[in-house]
């Protein structure tokens, strides 16, 4: 799900109020944090091999817009008035479009030698500077390959965000009229492509119909609202920095899949940094749903609320209390905590806790359900993940995020179908720990489905309304080791373990979440958007 959108009325969750500045919202899922850019399996590489060309392009023969790098390197003789920089930028154009890699054996400011990066191919080519006037020549070149046949993939390491700056700086030298309205249409264009390729997707590009100034861009893929039904209604937002020419600001909203896991009837968890757009903005714009503050940031905010120079042993002590506040399982528990608190920070602990109402971030008073999750960790791994994309144009941008997670849908859809248990793997080994730590609690039955367990810290569980005294069970939907323990020893065994278990994390229901797919959208015939009669004309 895209977002962008620049000085409007109408926003969702806004930010701020400058009139120069733009607002991104991506929707994506990932499995937990540090699991976003995942390997892919060698059965998913097919999906690189394919040609969409025939499906989707009426116009093969200019399907691609980088055709042209085909025969870049001409041979023996051929020369580079620019330099060395220039022989550098063609000898990786030429090799991405011809699908090999290679290697720089020498690589100075006077001579540049490549061969392929596979032993024993002939392929090689040497280039030396002119030292009269700069150009580089080259004088070795053998232009063919007896090392196999190669793949298109997309992790091709010299593809950069530079080589993609260079290109767009040729197209705009060669169309110097080219201007943030060429780029309006461009997007334009891309709408309506992709409303095309993806039948059922949800796309709206608005503008100023007289002064062509952008307002807002947004694209839901039909993939992505059907897989949100098999998702936990969990949100995290955040904003990072474009870096591109007309900067702005990447607003992303990323959720988890039950494996450690978006718009549905179901109240939806935000959990976000505390902005003040956002504060004032989610219960307008979602009512009936919760907002949750992220811990991680508190605690910053917590240390800028004591100004000062204190020791570090202060600190820890200070952000361990608040950490206790945060994670207590009852009031009573939450109470003793938050007292000791105020002691140990005296009246400016006070003042930060009446600033921060304790139902947006104390478990015990939260209302809904955060599902374990104290921080927006996912949203920042989401960041990193398109970090090279945010120094893109905006064009470029927008699909370089439509790609990534077309590709990742695909591949946990292949590495899912290899699964042979009932639960989530990494579910599944969690409760066997669960289980294995529980084997010497003992077990006292009262009646309705109401056990207590003699363990360290004693704990009620209700099996019927699946509960238990520590919280875990209710906030996550994963029974915790102490509902475990009470259900493998007197609630009928492991073959029951799945009935009190939510649904969602269930192999089946992951499958579901990625069955739907994005589907690819060639860059075929684009419009040369400085004729006037290819202009905007009326919004979308």
């Amino acid at each position: 799900m895209f977002f962008l959108f620049s000085n409007c009325d109408r926003i969702n969750a806004k930010v701020d109020e400058n009139k120069h500045s733009s607002r991104l919202i991506v929707g994506s899922t990932i499995d937990e944090v540090g699991d976003v850019d995942e390997v892919v399996d060698d059965e998913f590489e097919y999906v690189d091999r394919m040609d969409p060309a025939e499906k989707y392009c009426k116009h093969a023969e200019t399907r691609y817009l980088i055709e042209a790098w085909a025969n870049l390197i001409e041979g023996v003789g051929q020369e580079f008035s620019k330099g060395v920089k220039e022989f550098r930028a063609v000898l990786a154009r030429y090799a991405i479009e011809n699908d090999f890699m290679y290697r720089l054996v020498k690589n100075d400011q006077l001579r540049v030698t490549a061969v392929c990066v596979i032993e024993r191919c002939e392929w090689h080519v040497h280039a030396i500077v002119n030292r009269t006037n700069g150009v580089f020549r080259i004088k070795k070149c053998h232009n063919q390959h007896n090392c196999g046949s190669t793949y298109r993939t997309n992790k091709y390491k010299r593809v950069s965000s530079s080589l993609v700056a260079d290109e767009i700086a040729e197209i705009v030298e060669k169309k110097p009229k080219t201007s943030p309205v060429d780029m309006l249409d461009w997007l334009r264009w891309y709408v309506e492509v992709a409303s095309a390729t993806n039948p059922g997707s949800i796309l709206r590009l608005e503008f100023d119909p007289v002064s062509k100034e952008f307002s807002r861009l947004f694209v839901s893929f039909d993939a992505c609202i059907k897989e949100f039904n098999y998702c936990r209604p969990f949100l995290c937002l955040d904003a990072t920095h474009l870096k591109g020419r007309f900067k702005g600001t990447l607003f992303a909203a990323t959720g988890k899949d039950a494996n450690q896991s978006t718009l549905s009837p179901r109240p939806i968890t935000f959990i976000t940094d505390r902005n003040a757009g956002l504060v004032n903005n989610i219960p307008i714009m979602f009512p009936g749903c919760h907002h949750a503050y992220c811990l991680y940031h508190l605690q910053f905010n917590l240390k800028d609320h004591f100004s000062g120079c204190f020791r570090k042993g202060f600190w820890n002590r200070l952000v361990e209390l608040f950490n206790k506040c945060a994670y207590a399982s009852s009031v009573s528990v939450y109470k003793a905590v938050e007292e000791e608190f105020y002691q140990f920070g005296g009246d400016k602990a006070r003042i930060f806790i009446a600033s921060v109402p304790k139902e947006h971030w104390s478990n015990v008073y939260f209302e809904g359900q955060r599902y374990s999750e104290m921080s927006s960790s996912a949203v920042e791994s989401f960041n990193n993940w398109i970090l090279k994309a945010r120094e893109m144009p905006v064009f470029y941008l927008v699909d370089e995020l439509r790609r990534k997670i077309m590709k990742q849908m695909a591949a946990r859809r292949v590495k899912s179908m290899k699964w042979n248990s009932i639960i989530y793997p990494k579910m599944e080994m969690k409760l066997a720990r669960f289980i294995d730590r529980g084997r010497s609690w003992r077990i006292i039955m009262s009646k309705g489905g109401l056990y207590e367990v003699r363990c360290r810290s004693p704990k009620v569980v209700s099996v019927e309304e699946m509960t238990c005294s520590c919280g875990y069970w209710q906030s996550i939907g994963f029974m915790c080791r102490h509902a475990a323990t009470v259900i493998i020893k007197v609630c009928g065994g492991k073959g029951n373990l799945v009935d009190h278990i939510d649904p969602l994390y269930l192999v089946d229901a992951y499958r579901c979440v990625y069955e739907e797919a994005i589907y690819p959208i060639v860059e075929s015939d684009i419009p040369d958007f400085t004729k006037e009669g290819d202009r905007v004309t009326s919004t979308k």
